[in-house]
């Protein structure tokens, strides 16, 4: 039926869905495994109205030669755009008091704690952010795309400026200058064993595994992994993670000055005191100089 064909090929247009990153989420079409997709479509285009992208609304909020200041709501000149002005010219024939629905990640509004809950419990509670259904009117989500605003600016900027540093130093990266250490943490990896009984689910060892990818030069990228069966990604892992690695560029880059080091911002293991402390002393304990880029 054509007409079937031309909604299933509107429902797998990536500007509509997108395939899970899940490789285990996938349903049997005629018996082939076929990846699940999310509709990601959002509560502006279910109106019908002119699809806008997140860049075209940056573009038409910020002067049209954009500064750090106009970002971060400091400009004189664009401090006081907001999206709804744009928005509202793609209204079209959709009323500011039709019915509208959209997904905001949010803390979940709920009654005060029980006095049988403990101070653990509360706190782990409020901490949560979850993703929130919200029903009003077409002027309600125009506020809510105001009120959030400045917020996905600042977010959009940094982003940005970041993706862009870790792109220019990876091009700039020289085996006889600085090399470029990418790392992080993979999930623990499950070590099942084929025809286990139903109590081996319950005591199932695991390790852990350290990816790193090293940019060394234009053409010469190296990646590895450790595992292990420590499985506490902690500090202390990472410093002794940096000795192998920092073992095997200087056996096989001898030339390499310094190392750059760029990982996620995880303060568990990364981005926290003690991490920063090691990094001060990384020349004295491995003999090369060193800086990390979250």
């Amino acid at each position: 039926c054509i007409l079937v064909e031309e909604i299933e090929a509107l429902f797998q247009d990536d500007s509509i869905s997108r395939q899970t990153s899940n490789k285990k989420e996938v349903i049997h079409i005629n018996k082939q495994p076929t990846p699940i997709r999310y509709m990601s479509m959002t509560a502006w285009n279910k109106l019908g109205c002119v699809k806008v992208d997140s860049k075209v609304l940056i573009d038409n909020t910020v002067c049209q030669s954009p500064s750090e200041k106009c970002f971060f709501g400091e400009c004189e000149q664009c401090k006081d755009s907001v999206p709804s002005k744009f928005l509202e010219q793609s209204l079209g024939a959709v009323s500011h008091f039709d019915d509208s629905t959209w997904m905001v990640w949010s803390k979940p509004t709920s009654s005060p704690a029980s006095t049988n809950d403990t101070s653990t419990s509360r706190k782990s509670s409020n901490n949560q952010v979850l993703l929130q259904k919200v029903n009003g009117s077409v002027a309600d989500l125009l506020q809510e795309f105001d009120t959030q605003w400045l917020i996905f600016l600042k977010h959009s900027y940094i982003a940005t400026e970041q993706s862009n540093y870790i792109r220019r130093i990876k091009s700039e990266a020289n085996e006889y200058e600085t090399i470029v250490i990418h790392i992080d943490f993979a999930e623990n990896y499950s070590l099942l064993q084929q025809n286990s009984i139903m109590q081996a689910h319950w005591t199932t060892p695991q390790a852990t595994i350290f990816t790193i990818h090293a940019k060394i030069s234009k053409d010469n990228h190296q990646s590895m992994a450790i595992i292990s069966d420590y499985l506490e990604h902690d500090v202390e892992f990472v410093h002794s993670t940096q000795r192998v690695i920092v073992d095997y560029i200087q056996s096989v880059y001898p030339g390499v000055k310094k190392i750059n080091y760029v990982s996620d911002g995880a303060p568990q293991h990364f981005k926290n005191n003690k991490n920063i402390l090691n990094l001060t002393y990384h020349y004295a304990d491995f003999g090369l100089p060193v800086s990390w880029t979250f």
